[in-house]
């Protein structure tokens, strides 16, 4: 699976910390965004992008499917082997209704996922990439003469913080699906 890009922009985390345009090691910075953002996708299991993908996924009550969202569209519908017509389905939000079956699985092609990155994931991505840059080193405290840094507990490593991990929780997919594959 090729490398998705990271979820925010050198550019934004250098407004994010009020620094000139340009002022950034933007090699440091790169690789900060690019680990904030994969450990952001990790967590809510999202990769927020637009994308399309097949998938059999579990009936529930004979007639509904529970898509993985946002949904934007359904391409196709199969139960046991034949396609369902667009006609015979409806969709309602991240919900597919279906004619009563038998079947405890459907497969489904469907589109989801934003158009854009919301911004609530830019900021947290952004928290995260300045916790990685400000104190790359993970230093406690730097001396050097009479002058003397001490650095917050919260600089001391780059991961999620409670708070961001519960922000998470709303993106998080919780169906599993049966298998995956995606184009």
């Amino acid at each position: 699976m090729p490398q998705l890009p990271p979820l925010a922009t050198v550019e934004q985390l250098e407004d994010w910390l009020q620094v000139p345009r340009g002022s950034a090691p933007v090699n440091t910075v790169s690789l900060a965004l690019e680990i904030a953002s994969d450990m952001v996708r990790r967590e809510a299991r999202q990769t927020f992008t637009r994308r399309t993908s097949t998938v059999a996924l579990r009936v529930v009550d004979g007639c509904r499917v529970d898509l993985p969202g946002p949904v934007v569209s359904v391409e196709t519908v199969v139960v046991e082997g034949v396609q369902i017509q667009p006609s015979a389905y409806e969709l309602d939000g991240d919900t597919l209704h279906i004619p009563p079956t038998a079947r405890r699985r459907a497969t489904v092609t469907w589109e989801h996922g934003w158009p854009v990155v919301p911004m609530e994931i830019v900021g947290l991505v952004l928290d995260v990439g300045v916790r990685g840059c400000v104190n790359p080193k993970n230093l406690r405290q730097e001396s050097a003469g009479q002058r003397s840094v001490t650095f917050a507990a919260e600089t001391l490593a780059t991961s999620l913080a409670q708070v961001e991990v519960d922000k998470l929780a709303r993106y998080r997919t919780v169906r599993a699906p049966v298998s995956r594959w995606g184009r």
